[in-house]
C-alpha cells in the first residue's frame, strides 16, 4: 500500500471511497466543492494495487482573532474516509499522520477537526487534538466535538476568535 498525495486520475477512486464509507454523495460532493474553490492544502490517498482504498483531505480554513489584529493560518481535516473492506487497519491513522506533517511543511499552524460520529471524540485525540484547546475558537460547527491541534507551537496562546468554514461546508454533511 502507497500513500501519496492525489493525482488527476485519483477523483473518481476518491469519490468512490467516501461514497463507500459514508453510504451517500454528500462527503465526495464536499471534496469536489473544495478542490473547485481552490482551498487544498493536501490531499492524500491509500493506493493499494491502483484502486484507491483511502483519502484524506486538509481545506484552508480562516481563523482569526476577535481583535482582527491576528490570524492563523489554519486548516480544515475533513473529510477522511476508508473503504469499509480497509477500516481498522491503520490506514485512517496513517494519512492523519502524514496529512498533519505535510501541513507542517506547508507552514500550517493549526488544524481543525469535527467529529461527532464513529467514537471520533477518542480517535482525533491520540493525534493531538483537542476539544479544550478549540474552546477560544468560535465557529458555526462549534461543540464538543470540535477539536484544534496547534502544530506551531504557543499558535493559541491568549487567543479568541473565529474559524470561518468555506461556503463548500455551508451544506448538511457529517463530518
Amino acid at each position: 500500500m502507497e500513500i501519496r498525495e492525489e493525482l488527476d486520475h485519483d477523483l473518481g477512486g476518491i469519490r468512490a471511497v467516501h461514497d463507500a464509507a459514508f453510504g451517500g454523495t454528500d462527503e465526495s460532493s464536499l471534496v469536489d466543492r473544495l478542490r473547485d474553490d481552490g482551498l487544498i492544502v493536501t490531499s492524500l490517498v491509500a493506493d493499494e494495487y491502483g484502486e484507491i482504498v483511502a483519502h484524506i483531505l486538509f481545506s484552508e480554513l480562516e481563523v482569526t482573532s476577535d481583535s482582527q489584529d491576528r490570524s492563523i493560518r489554519a486548516a480544515a481535516l475533513a473529510p477522511m474516509a476508508v473503504a469499509p473492506t480497509h477500516q481498522r487497519l491503520g490506514i485512517g491513522s496513517e494519512l492523519v499522520r502524514q496529512g498533519l506533517d505535510l501541513c507542517r511543511e506547508k507552514g500550517i499552524e493549526a488544524v481543525i477537526v469535527v467529529g461527532p460520529e464513529l467514537n471520533h471524540e477518542r480517535y482525533y485525540p491520540r493525534f493531538g487534538f483537542s476539544a479544550e484547546i478549540a474552546e477560544c475558537i468560535k465557529s458555526q460547527l462549534s461543540g464538543p466535538f470540535f477539536m484544534a491541534l496547534p502544530l506551531k507551537q504557543g499558535v493559541f496562546d491568549d487567543f479568541s476568535g473565529s474559524a470561518i468554514y468555506p461556503d463548500a461546508f455551508d451544506v448538511e454533511i457529517s463530518i
